[in-house]
């Protein structure tokens, strides 16, 4: 989804507000169209996020200048941690997000649109912050397999 969206809404200079807002507020939309009521109210403290925008949001979030997955795994990042990025990010060119520590090559016009995500599916959840894992599906599956295994 990051992709088509930052193909939609591409920010190579710094975040325009308004541009923002829609790309964000197209993200709430389809998530309150798709996923189910019981998760949208579910009333959980936290979500659990994998992958690209969290565990970059994560790195960015405990000042990392090399990635850590030791360190990431389990991070937990808060509604303002996340927003406080978002802030930063927006603030500079796709070049400057590009040249953060922390940031995968290529992912300089993804993280924008995916901290959109991971906000908007926050506001949809009425959830608080985000436990990073990065751990993938493929671990999970594999943890739970050897845990039916015991």
């Amino acid at each position: 989804m990051s992709r088509l969206l930052a193909e939609r809404y591409p920010f190579p200079a710094r975040v325009e507000s308004d541009r923002y807002r829609q790309m964000e507020l197209e993200i709430s939309d389809r998530l309150r169209g798709e996923l189910p009521v019981a998760l949208q109210a579910s009333g959980a403290r936290d979500l659990v996020g994998t992958a690209g925008t969290v565990t970059t949001l994560a790195a960015l979030d405990l000042g990392l200048t090399a990635y850590d997955a030791t360190r990431v795994q389990g991070h937990r990042l808060s509604r303002s941690a996340i927003e406080a990025q978002r802030d930063r990010l927006g603030a500079l060119t796709q070049h400057e997000r590009g040249a953060l520590p922390c940031l995968e090559p290529g992912r300089a016009d993804l993280i924008v649109p995916g901290v959109a995500i991971v906000l908007a599916s926050l506001d949809v959840t009425r959830t608080d912050g985000v436990v990073v894992s990065d751990w993938g599906l493929r671990e999970g599956m594999m943890a739970d397999a050897i845990d039916r295994l015991r």
